[in-house]
């Protein structure tokens, strides 16, 4: 990449949650959350990577070659890690209002993976049903009424 190019240019210090959507949807910041990992756990930002602040040099480091978009509850802690990373030489910048802007944006999360999904039912082209519990009509079918079905069904092959 040239260094002359647009995409060379520094990250701001801060960004509001809708600069944020496009700086990850296009490739220039990935984003590191320093919230704590119960938080991280129960709901964040899809594809991003929780690092605890005290960490965020190594993680930094290890994940990240394209600039950070620091994430924390507010944005007072993301902008303060933000600010010493620059200070390091680093591509960084914080999420003004932290996660808390995010959601109240209706910006997309991923959400605790032991949550039980809610909402309708998912079709995936080709494939096929692997026996949830519901026949056709919608009606549970126990395993033994499968069973014996499908046995009178080669037993009445058997006899054709």
């Amino acid at each position: 990449m040239a260094e002359d190019s647009e995409d060379a240019e520094k990250l701001p210090e801060q960004v509001d949650a809708e600069e944020a959507r496009l700086l990850v949807a296009r490739g220039r910041a990935k984003v590191i959350d320093i919230r704590s990992a119960d938080e991280f756990a129960e709901e964040r930002i899809v594809g991003s990577t929780h690092c605890e602040a005290d960490d965020i040099r190594d993680c930094f480091e290890a994940d990240h070659r394209e600039g950070a978009l620091i994430v924390c509850a507010d944005g007072a802690r993301s902008a303060e890690v933000a600010e010493e990373l620059r200070g390091d030489g680093a591509d960084a910048t914080s999420l003004d209002g932290g996660f808390a802007s995010w959601t109240g944006d209706h910006l997309p999360t991923a959400p605790n993976p032991d949550e039980e999904y809610e909402g309708p039912p998912v079709k995936i082209p080709g494939a096929v049903n692997s026996g949830d519990g519901d026949d056709e009509d919608g009606d549970e079918e126990s395993d033994d009424a499968r069973g014996e079905s499908a046995d009178s069904q080669r037993s009445e092959r058997a006899g054709r």
